[in-house]
């Protein structure tokens, strides 16, 4: 602060205590005391900071509260609005008291309304819930192939086309759900196998988003080749072909016959990463001079990642109670045909002849 007087302007930053002691002065010649203009400090008090440092959460966005609950609050707050209106138009008689009693029905009335929207639409979608649950268990009952291919060609033949190459998108649950843990995972694609080998289908890309899958390949195909032979006999059991893209293991039961089915063990890191990886590596191509930049084509980044992942697949199947392809390699399903049954998540029979169903009643225009 600045302190000003006739002869001069002192200046001062100092910060004043919130006591001060008084000191004599001295006097002149005269006998008089001396004064010096004084100023008048205000003494600036430390401002006070919350000691309250934990830390708020932000908000769920997953709604946590149930129809009775939040049924049997409106109840409780249009009761208490009912039984205190008449004490409270009273007593704000004077003011705007039918002003706020209005405004406040009017609150009351829009949640009701919000209330009842939401009511009617929780009532729908549990009606599809069991709607599309019980239509799932019909087709169980209703396509069953009872480990026989001859059930299974029947069902096929009655098609006007099948896809040559499928992918299956499958999830990996805990040990406590039915049909869970590797050894569930290892069943339903051993399963998958034999539906796909018995359809006449080339190719089957298993796509697990973590790839547990991949630390299991013996027992994955021993699994697959005593599963074989419950549904083929043991005289003649189909050869296949097991791999992994970013691992050079191989399994082929018989080298010197000719395979039945190609089995591609897919993760999260065929897609993306994949790309990224390819991309980089052509870049260093281009700047070390090696690949000239014309050379770069879309043919040539298609040929890379089949070679690198794998063919894209005419039929994609996923096994989940809605659309979500977790991270599934974006360039291989430019043309694909995608399929889910809504409210579901096993592997069955019937969702697979489903799929088999609907890409043959498909219409592929290629971009046009």
């Amino acid at each position: 602060m600045s302190i000003g007087n006739t002869d001069e302007t002192v200046a001062t930053d100092a910060i004043v205590p919130d006591s001060i002691t008084a000191t004599a002065l001295p006097a002149n010649g005269d006998g008089l005391v001396s004064r010096k203009p004084t100023a008048r400090v205000q003494v600036v008090k430390p401002l006070e900071v919350s000691t309250d440092t934990a830390q708020k959460h932000p908000p769920n966005s997953l709604r946590n509260t149930g129809i009775v609950s939040v049924f049997f609050w409106l109840v409780d707050e249009l009761r208490r609005f009912i039984g205190g209106g008449s004490s409270s138009a009273a007593n704000d008689s004077k003011s705007t008291g039918s002003t706020s009693t209005i405004n406040l029905f009017i609150t009351y009335f829009n949640h009701a309304i919000l209330l009842i929207i939401f009511f009617i639409i929780s009532i729908y979608k549990n009606y599809l819930y069991v709607r599309r649950r019980i239509h799932l268990k019909f087709l169980n009952l209703t396509y069953f192939p009872n480990k026989s291919p001859h059930i299974i060609r029947d069902d096929v033949n009655k098609l006007s086309r099948i896809p040559k190459r499928v992918s299956c998108i499958v999830n990996f649950k805990d040990e406590e759900e039915e049909n869970g843990g590797i050894d569930g995972l290892i069943n339903d694609i051993s399963e998958l196998t034999a539906w796909s080998v018995s359809a006449g289908i080339q190719e089957l890309s298993i796509y697990e988003y973590n790839g547990v899958i991949n630390d299991y390949y013996l027992e994955l195909n021993r699994y697959i080749n005593k599963n074989l032979k419950n549904y083929f006999g043991t005289e003649y059991v189909p050869n296949i072909s097991i791999k992994s893209p970013h691992s050079s293991k191989v399994l082929v039961n018989k080298p010197e016959k000719p395979i039945d089915l190609y089995v591609n063990l897919l993760s999260k890191v065929d897609g993306k990463p994949t790309i990224v990886e390819l991309t980089k590596t052509i870049s260093e191509l281009a700047i070390n001079r090696e690949l000239s930049v014309k050379d770069i084509t879309i043919d040539l980044i298609n040929d890379e990642l089949v070679e690198l992942v794998g063919s894209e697949p005419d039929l994609m199947i996923i096994f989940n109670p809605n659309l979500d392809l977790q991270d599934y390699p974006p360039w291989h399903i430019r043309l694909t045909e995608l399929y889910w049954e809504p409210d579901n998540k096993d592997i069955t029979y019937a969702v697979f002849i489903r799929a088999l169903q609907n890409y043959a009643k498909a219409k592929v225009n290629v971009g046009k």
